[in-house]
């Protein structure tokens, strides 16, 4: 989808959109029928940032990931919270970044100098998290992010990525091309975005070692109207496999021409729009039988599977890729806060780079082990290969993640 690059519209609609939401956090009140013989300080709160964009094109996205973002906070509390620090709270500050750049800029910096920040997770598209992980870097804040751009680690100490990257991504996808086809001659088309780009110049240069050919590769504007043009070109390809790399609307609007014109071909959809349920609702039955990619699914593990439960119960859908890494990504950041003690960022970002799971929530994702090598980047990181079957979305690839079997068309 596209970014707006213009400045932040002002006006009170707009701020009160950008105004913090402020959600968990807050120990009860005491009781004032029996009061304490000797007066105790109460636990401190953990505030925790979260910058997604709540309204504009990504809204629905921003949306999912807040109600993640409580349900995690929720979880950790109802535990018992930080016991390190008494018992504290996570208390989730909420930023819109309105699907802006411009305002993702201008939001981090506002949310880090006016609250007292431990950590912060963001921000979905890798275009905006580019933006934020450079104002955290400045600030010395950690952000903890399931943005997958192989870009956002670079020269970085404070940025944190548990999950698969872009170029992960991309070989994944190359080898389940070669689940339907011996020799498959792949179609790339791609978003013109950060997200787009950086995945598919992996699967450019990782093609020829997978032991694929690329007869197309191209570039397409983000938030087109008419796919006809793409897909006609496709099907003059002679490819006998598609890949996309899209957000959602290019992404229904791709598949819906492809019925359309007959052209009868196995797509993955990578990740992006591809895995949220939005997709399904659109498509329909078109979706049954196309593959993708994600950096994590709510079939991984059985932790995967109760947060899914308590999420549909909250929005009434399966908790998607990112919202569903974002509920491990804040039991990271509390493991953190037990370890380091304190609610200090540097100390947080430092018991973050100690950080070496196994078990639990924190490491429920494909491979079930989060440890951050120097330069951020989970050293066990590995994508899922996913198939839409019958209105969900079920891992199938490699073996040792599969949860169902590959349904070939």
């Amino acid at each position: 989808m596209p970014m707006a690059d213009g400045p932040a519209r002002v006006g009170c609609a707009s701020q009160r959109r950008r105004d913090v939401l402020r959600l968990g956090g807050g120990l009860a009140a005491a009781s004032l029928a029996m009061p304490p013989i000797i007066a105790r300080a109460a636990a401190e709160t953990v505030n925790i940032g979260a910058l997604y964009p709540v309204t504009g094109n990504l809204a629905q996205i921003g949306q999912g990931c807040v109600a993640a973002a409580k349900l995690a906070a929720d979880m950790v509390n109802e535990a018992g919270g930080i016991k390190a620090l008494g018992g504290a709270k996570l208390n989730i500050l909420v930023s819109d970044l309105q699907s802006d750049t411009t305002v993702t800029r201008t939001e981090t910096d506002r949310l880090i100098t006016g609250n007292k920040l431990s950590a912060i997770t963001g921000c979905y598209a890798s275009a905006l998290t580019l933006i934020a992980a450079e104002v955290c870097e400045r600030a010395r804040v950690p952000l903890v992010t399931g943005s997958s751009s192989d870009q956002l680690n670079k020269g970085r100490r404070f940025t944190f990525t548990p999950f698969a990257r872009a170029s992960q991504f991309a070989q994944t996808q190359l080898q389940m091309c070669k689940l339907v086809s011996d020799r498959p001659k792949v179609a790339v088309i791609f978003e013109n975005t950060a997200f787009g780009t950086s995945t598919s110049n992996g699967l450019r240069e990782l093609a020829p070692s997978e032991g694929a050919e690329i007869v197309m590769f191209e570039p397409y504007s983000a938030g087109f109207a008419d796919a006809g043009p793409l897909i006609n070109k496709i099907k003059a390809s002679g490819a006998n496999a598609l890949i996309t790399v899209s957000y959602l609307n290019d992404l229904i609007l791709i598949v819906r021409t492809l019925k359309q014109v007959g052209l009868n071909i196995p797509v993955n959809g990578g990740s992006g729009g591809f895995v949220i349920p939005d997709f399904y609702t659109n498509v329909g039955k078109l979706a049954d039988g196309l593959q993708g990619v994600a950096h994590w699914n709510h079939d991984v593990d059985d932790n995967a599977q109760r947060v899914n439960a308590e999420f549909k119960k909250r929005t009434g859908a399966f908790i998607f890729e990112y919202a569903g890494g974002l509920v491990a990504s804040t039991f990271m950041i509390a493991d953190a806060l037990e370890r380091a003690g304190t609610t200090d960022p540097k100390a947080v970002r430092e018991a973050l780079s100690a950080l070496d799971v196994s078990s639990g929530y924190a490491a429920m994702g494909p491979g079930g082990k989060v440890k951050f090598g120097p330069d951020g980047k989970n050293v066990f990181a590995h994508p899922v290969g996913v198939q839409w079957q019958n209105g969900d979305l079920a891992s199938v690839f490699p073996q040792a993640d599969a949860r169902a079997p590959l349904i070939k068309s």
